[in-house]
């Protein structure tokens, strides 16, 4: 079953039809771009807070995209958790301390100009979000919500 994304004019659609997968990719350059410097309104990224919301949305879709796309996600998502849980010299602080300090890591600290580390942070906290259970699950399942309105199932 693919999932796609209602958007031409027969059906209500204006775009086309989108699926999980181009929904990825769109993310996914929406905050390569961002990133880089855009003059595209939409998808100007110069704060850490833009960066780390940008990775999060992106991680989310990704994960939930599935494939490599997921691949991609949890690979950079895995990383904290690896450092962090169930290592000799941390112990393990669970994945909603995790979690937390993720989101410490990207929002605290002055980035200055530099947007690309809480980005990569956004996207490393969707992965853990997911799995930590609580409120960082409840964010997640917002976002893929909100994807899945511009989202249909089709076999």
């Amino acid at each position: 079953m693919h999932t796609t994304l209602a958007a031409g004019m027969a059906n209500g659609q204006v775009l086309g039809a989108y699926t999980l997968a181009g929904a990825a990719l769109i993310a996914g350059t929406g905050m390569f771009l961002g990133l880089r410097g855009s003059d595209f309104k939409p998808i100007v990224i110069n704060d850490k807070k833009r960066a780390t919301w940008w990775g999060i949305v992106t991680g989310t879709i990704w994960a939930a995209a599935g494939g490599t796309w997921t691949d991609i996600a949890e690979g950079i998502g895995s990383v904290p958790t690896s450092v962090l849980k169930d290592s000799a010299d941390f112990g393990n602080p669970g994945q909603g301390a995790i979690a937390t300090f993720l989101v410490l890591i990207a929002f605290g600290p002055r980035w200055g100009s530099r947007t690309l580390p809480p980005g990569i942070i956004g996207i490393a906290a969707a992965v853990t979000f997911g799995t930590a259970g609580g409120i960082w699950t409840i964010l997640v399942n917002i976002v893929k919500m909100i994807v899945s309105i511009f989202v249909t199932k089709v076999s």
